[in-house]
């Protein structure tokens, strides 16, 4: 292989490497930026339970679960619940996060639905 070929050959690895790494740092800080964006977002306290009894650990008038703790945005999750006796009830749906020291902000609210 001629000199001159090999020396395109290592420029051309040069300017490839170079530029990839340049693609993974734009990347990191997209990233990055977008979580800082996220994270300034207004925040909302009100999904922390704030009138919880503790009556072997469940509250007879509602109950219910998620068939999933997490899901990615359009992801499905189903939501298991009963009331007794039986009333309507909505869902909200936030997101965890820092928020201003908030913890969470809020997604959607859904419903109402009628429990049974």
């Amino acid at each position: 292989m001629s000199s001159s070929r090999r020396d395109f050959l290592k420029a051309s690895a040069v300017a490839l490497a170079a530029g990839r790494g340049a693609q993974a740092e734009r990347r990191r800080q997209l990233n990055e930026d977008w979580i800082k964006r996220e994270n300034e977002r207004e925040g909302a306290s009100d999904w922390q339970l704030t009138w919880v009894r503790p009556e072997g650990y469940n509250n007879p008038n509602i109950e219910g679960y998620c068939s999933r703790q997490s899901v990615k945005a359009g992801e499905s999750i189903d939501v298991a619940v009963s009331t007794a006796p039986a009333a309507q009830f909505t869902i909200e749906i936030f997101r965890m996060g820092y928020y201003g020291g908030r913890g969470a902000r809020s997604m959607k609210t859904l419903g109402p639905f009628k429990g049974k």
